[in-house]
Parts: structure tokens; sequence; C-alpha cells
């Protein structure tokens, strides 16, 4: 219920916002057709959240990505409001006579395309590739790891989206899988009703896939969340470690949003120093703590960069590594940008990603 009364309560004052700006600057705003049409996607915003489970597939995934389409246009007029309000009030003090239904209208524009260009990112994601050289390995061992984090299956993100990054995955050949969390997006309903999960059983990775849970993992039922990804051959690392090849040692964490604490991480770095040791961890915010536990290296997701410009601005702040690659210590931490999206299906930010790590014995 707390999810759905923040979407909504953003949705009320982002609409009462936009609404009073396109009212403002345009007369089709005035029309009853308009103020219609503006509130039944205002409703929809919550209302695909309501639907009965008897509303058809088709119904419910239109619904759910034209809500958050509906929050990405908000949003952008939000930012137009702000930025045309100064406009207006420079135009006052300076009596500049400026033409604000120009400027609106053009600015209108090109918040359609820059939003249609977002959504188009948002389904075509890229491949990041990184490598490492460590002399933790033998000269001759190598693996090759799909790093993937942020799929979030839901009622947008289904099935055949499943099916499509389970083909790209197995087109890389990986020896191992690892995803730092929020594979599911919110109910695990909107799952079952498409069997979703059920393509993830077809990834062919030579030694296995593993997982930590992220904070929309625990959502719903994390306990059968868990038993349902290891059905499908994706081990979960809820506060524990396991031994690859003898040689590279792979721990998941709680996420930061259910423990703050780094008492698991430190519990969990015995004998890292005789391996290559690989911490998952949803969220980028305890790299520090990992490096001097001797962690190798630090995998990460979680932020999107923000996902809609210029968000990458709050991003940057608030994590040490909101996105890329960089060394704490002697540790190579690396944040991914997540493969899906969270709400609007816009990326106008970095592109969503997977990352092809290649890991090499020195």
């Amino acid at each position: 219920m707390r999810v759905y009364f923040f979407i909504a309560t953003v949705n009320i004052l982002l609409s009462t916002i936009a609404y009073t700006y396109l009212r403002l600057h345009f007369q089709f705003a005035k029309s009853y057709g308009f103020i219609l049409a503006f509130l039944f996607l205002m409703i929809n915003t919550v209302g695909c959240r309501l639907l009965p489970l008897e509303t058809p597939l088709f119904i419910v995934k239109t619904s759910a990505f034209l809500s958050g389409l509906w929050i990405a246009v908000m949003y952008y007029i939000l930012l137009l409001s702000i930025g045309h309000g100064f406009l207006h009030i420079l135009d006052k003090l300076c009596k500049l006579n400026l033409p604000h239904l120009k400027i609106a209208s053009a600015s209108f524009t090109f918040i359609a395309i820059f939003i249609l260009w977002g959504t188009y990112r948002a389904f075509t994601p890229t491949i990041r590739t990184e490598e490492i050289v460590t002399s933790k390995l033998p000269s001759k061992a190598s693996y090759k790891i799909v790093f993937l984090t942020d799929i979030h299956m839901g009622q947008v993100l289904g099935r055949s989206y499943v099916e499509r990054l389970v083909k790209r995955v197995n087109e890389q050949k990986p020896d191992l899988i690892l995803i730092s969390g929020d594979i599911l997006d919110e109910k695990q309903l909107y799952l079952e009703r498409e069997n979703t999960l059920a393509p993830v059983i077809n990834l062919k990775p030579t030694i296995g896939s593993y997982m930590a849970y992220g904070n929309h993992d625990y959502l719903d039922r994390p306990e059968l969340w868990q038993q349902k990804l290891e059905a499908v051959n994706v081990k979960v690392l809820r506060d524990k470690a396991v031994i690859i090849d003898e040689k590279i040692k792979i721990t998941g964490i709680t996420d930061w949003s259910r423990d703050k604490s780094t008492l698991s991480l430190q519990r969990l770095s015995t004998h890292n120093e005789n391996y290559y040791s690989i911490i998952m961890d949803h969220q980028p915010r305890r790299m520090e703590a990992a490096a001097n536990a001797g962690y190798d290296l630090y995998l990460a997701g979680h932020t999107h960069t923000g996902q809609l410009f210029p968000n990458r601005q709050v991003t940057k702040r608030m994590y040490k590594l909101d996105y890329g690659r960089a060394m704490f210590d002697n540790m190579t931490a690396i944040t991914n940008n997540g493969y899906g999206f969270w709400g609007p299906p816009v990326r106008t930010e970095i592109a969503p990603e997977m990352v092809i790590i290649t890991l090499k014995g020195k």
C-alpha cells in the first residue's frame, strides 16, 4: 500500500502542476475532451495496479505502459513549468515581451520527441565490456561473466522481453551469470499471468547463475520468490558465499534497504585472501567496507543513473560510484546501469545495459 500511496501522491502533484501550465499556455487544454482524457490518464496511473485478475493481459500491459509514460510526461512538464516560470518573471522585470506561446509550443514539441527517443532507448539495452586481470588467478585462467541487474520483470516487461534477454545472454557464451538484484518489479502475480520467469531456465552458463536480492525482490513474499528463482537455476545468495572452481568466491549480501550494516559483509569475508573474491551488493553504498574486508570485485546496480535526465545530478551525489568502474584501494567496483526500468518506460539518462566482464589470470 505504501507504493500505491507514493505513486498516487506524486501523480496528483505532478498532474496538478502540469495541467495548470498547459491551461495557462494552450487553448486546447480548456476543452472538455482534453480534460476528460487528462483525468483518465491521471486516474489510470494508479488504477492500472488495481485492475481485476480477469482483466485481459493486453489491457493490463497497455494500462501499465501508459501509466509509466504519463509519469515521464508530467515530470518533464514540471521541469518546463519551472524553467518557463523563470522566463515569465524575467519578462516582467525586464519587459522583454517574450513570445511565451511559441516558447511553450517549441518546448512541448521537444519534450514529446525526447520522451519518444527515451522510450525507444529503454527497450534497446546496450552491452558494456570490462576486462580485469588479476594475479589471484592462474595465468591461463579466464572467465566470462555476464553481469545483470535491475531487470524489473512485471506488468510491462513480460515474457517476450525475458525471452529476448535470455537469447542475448546465451549469445555471449558466459561461464558465470551474476545478478545484483531487482529481477522482480512489484508483484509476482504479474509474472504468474505470463509465466514470465520460465524462459530463465534456458540460460546456459557453463558454471552457474547467482544473484543477490535488491530492494524490489523483497516487495512480495521474498521466500517464495527465492524458491521460484532457484527452480529456474538461479542460485540466490542472501548473506551467503559460494566457492567456484576452488578459485573464485562469490558473495551476496542483504540489500541496504533491509540491513544498512556491514556485519554480514565482514563475516563473509573469511578467507578472501585465498580466492578472487566477488561481492554482489544491490545498492552501491558499501564499497569502502568491501575493499577493507579484502574483496576483489564489487558489483552493484540500483541507481539507473536517475533514469530520466537530469536526475543523474542527484545519483552522482548520492553514491560514491553511481555508474561505471572505479578502484577502491585494491578492489575493482562496477556499478551497472540496469537492464530494465522502473516506473516510466523511458531512459533519457545513460542507456540500459548488460555488462560483460572478462576475468583473466596474470
